[in-house]
């Protein structure tokens, strides 16, 4: 088994080097360039209360976890052309926990992944020596394109955050360089357990390019090499055009293709491609959306992004969080409607397999979410899955109020 590489960027490590820039500044209040930066800082926080159900066709209890998660962050505002973030949540259960949070040993409930206790969620430093430049060092959220490969996974009560350096450059004014090199996956199993981490070595590199105002063509390497999960080591490479022409603005489109190889201690070769074809028009009332995604298998291995923002692919339900070994292809149909303050969505997903040719199942999925106030969100969600040769029939009901101060 491979070790981790020894970094200085431990969450002790980040604390300190987060509060030390956060109070630093003081030290030097007679500076003008100081005092201005304390006087820009800033404190917020958010409350997260969720009420999720689990009912599914199979001899576990069904799952009712009832949690609220509290964010604390801290800003510092700009000082010798850096400045410092610090974000702690704490999630707790409210009346018990009757679901298997994947470590509160429950394993009779159905899993919601949202376990208790506090954690350091970012904690990192920002550097920015000209205006087209930024380095973040430190523990980080990453959300690239539309989260299909690395995302924070916001969903969940813990979001996934990394850790590592990451830089951004604008280039020549119509080009935008993302770079990073991260050693440490925070995932949303934690903060404590034995899947609370993934270490090893990932290089993601991203090259966006803004052809015109409404259009941007986009290309991405991610090279992933895991210390102890060498089944995903791999290195995938890809273009993401997206955009709406100017005139037909009702009109949008996002193109995405990507292949994947395996790379650094993986047990097997794979080779496979990941396309998506999304389409969607604006009617007046309401906007309609057709897409399919695909992520090949062969039926011994298959496309796999374990860095992703998974809950927003693949169904509310969450069963292809693992793409099976024969791939999966989603063809969706999905109806929007806003009305002022209330956004009404209702889609419907039927999979089939790359391979082999079966149906995997359907699943409809409903979103209706109100913004009372500018401060109070209100969410009301379902997923419902039927099950043909993949997993079995699942149906999931959550409610949500999110408060920000």
């Amino acid at each position: 088994m491979k070790k981790a590489n020894s970094v200085l960027l431990t969450p002790v490590s980040l604390l300190a080097l987060t509060l030390t820039s956060l109070f630093l500044p003081a030290a030097y209040a007679t500076n003008s360039a100081a005092a201005d930066a304390l006087k820009q800082s800033s404190v917020s926080a958010q409350f997260r209360y969720r009420l999720e159900n689990v009912d599914e066709d199979k001899a576990l209890h069904n799952a009712t976890a009832s949690t609220l998660r509290s964010r604390l962050t801290l800003n510092t505002g700009s000082w010798l052309n850096s400045k410092a973030l610090l974000e702690i949540d704490n999630v707790s259960s409210i009346g018990g926990e009757r679901y298997n949070s994947t470590v509160n040993g429950h394993g009779h409930y159905s899993v919601v992944a949202d376990p208790t206790g506090t954690d350091i969620n970012q904690a990192a430093v920002i550097i920015s020596p000209n205006q087209d430049a930024q380095f973040t060092l430190g523990r980080q959220r990453i959300n690239l394109a539309n989260q299909r490969f690395i995302g924070s996974v916001g969903w969940r009560q813990n979001e996934q955050t990394f850790d590592g350096v990451r830089y951004s450059q604008k280039v020549a004014g119509n080009w935008q360089l993302d770079l990073a090199t991260l050693h440490n996956a925070n995932r949303v199993f934690g903060p404590k357990g034995s899947a609370a981490d993934l270490h090893g070595r990932f290089n993601l590199a991203t090259l966006n390019w803004q052809l015109l105002p409404t259009q941007q063509l986009s290309a991405f390497v991610y090279d992933l090499d895991f210390d102890t999960l060498q089944a995903r080591d791999s290195s995938t490479q890809g273009l993401d055009y997206s955009g709406n022409l100017s005139a037909f603005p009702k009109f949008k489109w996002q193109l995405a293709l990507a292949s994947q190889k395996d790379a650094h201690q993986a047990p097997v070769d794979l080779s496979h491609y990941y396309h998506r074809i999304d389409l969607s028009y604006n009617f007046g009332p309401f906007t309609g959306k057709v897409w399919q995604e695909r992520l090949a298998g062969d039926g011994k291995t298959a496309f796999q992004t374990p860095f992703a923002t998974l809950h927003a692919f693949d169904g509310f339900a969450d069963l292809f969080l693992t793409t099976p070994n024969q791939g999966v292809r989603d063809n969706a149909l999905e109806f929007s409607l806003p009305l002022n303050s209330t956004k009404l969505a209702v889609s419907y997903h039927q999979y089939d397999s790359d391979a082999g040719s079966q149906q995997l199942g359907s699943e409809v999925n409903a979103t209706l979410a109100w913004d009372p106030t500018p401060q109070l969100n209100l969410l009301v969600k379902l997923a419902q899955y039927n099950a043909d040769n993949h997993a079995v029939d699942t149906t999931k009901v959550w409610f949500m109020a999110s408060f920000n101060l």
